[in-house]
């Protein structure tokens, strides 16, 4: 790291990840990580374990050399010296401390012999004694970089009473330590001892045979991690040639199907056209006789109107014999049209049917190499997809199709108010293991928690900037220990709580530095019990420490946009990126892999996302709040389902901000501008 780098960085550099503040008396732990020795008392006396000592950091726990003090702990003498560069740096300031009088001044001196500060007037005195007429100092108003640098390589020294004005020279093999000269007479008298640059250069050379096999171990894994990139890219490319012959064959069986329809078409066509070619017939045969009648009873009418008695019974025969002929003619049937109906083809329906499947999809596994597997023996086994529906696929790497969900609602409860158990905008919640129901109350700037029912329990917290009070507070988790972790947003912190809300330590301030936060929003707990923060304005994700240790962060312009939510699930931390109306996957390096997603109301869109959880299923359940619903997505990303739409009716939202899951598989939902929680159940 540059000079120029350094100092830009250098308050992350030199602030203990514990109080926060800049280190006093910096120890070291085997773990590498370093820790104000105030701090580590304090860690040992809440521990109440005599000897030993678990890093803030890691969690890991040692043994403290020596008599089981943390004093004991060997020194950082790097953060010592950057120490001393913050000092100087800052000496327009803040005044630094004479190493003689205890006066602060900002005219000051530095000694690189004596490795101390000197005010104006001790200086003078530092100058004139005999011993120190070899001595450098430079006038802190007058360093140049090459002058810090110095600073950064000065040499340590040893922590043994009375000699911290030694410089170590030595290292002891036998107790594997470095030494002053003193020691080398006193304390280790007869230890095989060699010069302290000797040792390092030695142990350098094996250090660095160390770093070149590990570098040939990374090249060989590299290679590793190429070759399953192009089984990658020639498993997916089979995919597709997979799914293409499936769509071939669904083609080919639609088109025989339509074949057939068309043949039964034309078979109805036909016999329609025949049977109503014989019934047109059949209709003009009636329709003369209909004319033969209609004649000859206008005839006949007319002769009965026109003739006298003795006429009508002369021609009585006539008469007869006109309408007999028309009463006997043959009666035709109307009936002609046969009767047709469509029998289906039940061993056709069989054969397409999901107990048959339209063909077979057939994934034969290797055998497993030793090298790759801790499972004993040899193994190869066949998968079928296609077949049974329903049916498990073991060992496939492929997920079984997901059937469509329904989910309805079975549980309302709160309503807007200020009261012991209403609700004022309702942003995010969490579930402990015993089904209580954690919720932020936004406006009201407090924690309610509910039973699995909708009872209220408890709440804490209000309005103000002190211990257990928020301004506006958003995310919350559980931890394994059951403690209540709170996004306090606008005073751009988080607070730990126990389970019944006392106040139990905070971490974080406004700023832009590595262990500082803006307008945090979602948090969640991960499985090593590390919180995970959304730093929402300066647009980065920031992992803690289970005590609020700044461990790392990801993100940043150009990856995100307006980070609201990251949980994470296996090697992957899964974000909500608000601002980019998309869902992002992220490595454990935090380099990003993967998104989908892109701004809309159609299925696997979204309109500003929120909060995110896992269901019981392994579904990925993400609040669209925008578009008044919840979308569930298969974790590459493939949409399965949603519920819900813009309403304030049971089974609808306004603003739906988080979802959780009750132990029985239940859905919790979190309807912001509802002012209640609603409880969804599969149907």
């Amino acid at each position: 790291m540059d000079i120029k780098t350094l100092l830009d960085n250098l308050h992350d550099e030199v602030s203990c990840s514990v109080c926060m503040c800049p280190f006093t008396d910096p120890k070291q732990l085997p773990c590498l990580h370093s820790f104000c020795l105030h701090c580590l008392n304090g860690i040992q006396r809440t521990s109440g374990v005599r000897g030993k000592i678990t890093c803030p950091e890691c969690r890991r726990q040692f043994q403290i050399p020596g008599s089981g003090n943390p004093s004991e702990l060997p020194t950082n003498f790097r953060i010592n010296s950057l120490l001393d560069v913050l000092a100087i740096k800052e000496c327009s300031t803040v005044n630094v401390k004479c190493r003689n009088c205890d006066k602060r001044s900002a005219q000051t001196s530095y000694c690189f012999q004596c490795c101390s500060f000197w005010c104006e007037e001790c200086i003078v005195g530092h100058n004139i004694i005999r011993e120190n007429k070899d001595h450098r100092t430079v006038a802190l108003k007058d360093f140049q970089d090459q002058d810090i640098k110095a600073v950064l390589e000065r040499p340590a020294f040893c922590q043994k009473k009375h000699h911290e004005n030694k410089e170590l020279e030595f290292f002891c093999k036998g107790c594997k330590v470095a030494i002053c000269n003193t020691c080398a007479v006193t304390l280790h008298e007869g230890h095989g001892k060699m010069p302290l640059q000797e040792a390092t250069d030695e142990r350098k050379t094996q250090i660095n045979s160390m770093i070149r096999s590990l570098k040939d171990k990374v090249v060989e894994k590299q290679r590793e991690v190429e070759q399953f990139n192009q089984r990658s890219i020639a498993f997916q490319s089979k995919v597709t040639e997979v799914k293409s012959q499936v769509q071939s064959c669904v083609d080919e069986i639609i088109a025989i199907i339509e074949t057939r329809k068309q043949d039964v078409f034309d078979a109805v066509d036909n016999q329609a056209k025949k049977s109503l070619e014989s019934l047109s017939q059949k209709k003009e045969e009636v329709e003369k006789q209909l004319k033969r009648i209609e004649s000859a009873v206008e005839k006949t009418e007319t002769l009965l109107k026109r003739s006298f008695s003795t006429e009508i019974l002369g021609f009585s025969e006539t008469f007869d014999t006109i309408l007999q002929e028309q009463n006997t003619q043959e009666n035709r049937d109307t009936e002609c049209i046969p009767r047709f109906s469509f029998t289906k083809s039940e061993k056709l329906i069989n054969l397409l049917s999901m107990s048959e499947g339209i063909g077979n999809v057939e994934f034969v596994f290797s055998e497993t190499k030793a090298q790759q597997s801790g499972a004993k023996g040899k193994e190869s086994s066949k998968v079928t997809i296609g077949g049974n529906k329903g049916a498990n696929v073991r060992d496939s790497p492929l997920k079984t199709q997901v059937q469509t969900r329904r989910f309805r609602s079975v549980l309302s409860f709160g309503r807007k108010g200020e009261s012991v158990g209403m609700l004022n905008k309702p942003w995010s919640m969490a579930v402990n293991d015993r089904d209580e129901i954690a919720v932020v109350d936004y406006d009201n700037h407090r924690v309610s928690v509910f039973s699995s029912d909708g009872t209220h329990l408890r709440s804490f917290g209000r309005r103000g900037n002190n211990d257990g009070e928020f301004r506006n507070p958003k995310g919350i988790a559980f931890d394994s220990h059951g403690n209540i972790v709170v996004a306090d947003s606008w005073n751009h912190r988080v607070q730990v709580f126990d389970s019944n809300g006392n106040f139990l330590t905070k971490f974080g301030q406004q700023g832009s530095r590595a262990n500082q936060l803006k307008y945090p929003e979602g948090l969640s707990i991960n499985g090593n019990g590390d919180i995970i923060v959304a730093d929402r304005d300066n647009k980065l994700i920031k992992i803690f420490s289970s005590s609020g240790g700044y461990l790392r962060k990801f993100g940043g312009a150009g990856s995100l946009v307006e980070p609201y939510h990251c949980i994470q699930h296996g090697q992957y931390f899964i974000v909500s990126d608000h601002g980019d109306d998309s869902i992002k996957m992220f490595d454990l390096g935090g380099k990003l892999i993967s998104q989908f997603g892109k701004q809309g109301k159609k299925d696997g869109e979204f309109n500003k996302p929120r909060y995110l959880s896992v269901n019981k299923e392994g579904l990925l359940m993400v609040c669209d709040a925008g578009n008044h619903r919840v979308q569930l997505f298969e974790l590459s990303g493939k949409f399965v389902t949603k519920f819900g739409s813009k309403g304030s009716e049971r089974g609808m939202f306004n603003f739906p901000r988080s979802t959780a899951n009750l132990g029985d598989g239940r859905i919790v939902v979190c309807d912001k501008e509802n002012n209640r929680i609603q409880v969804f159940d599969k149907i």
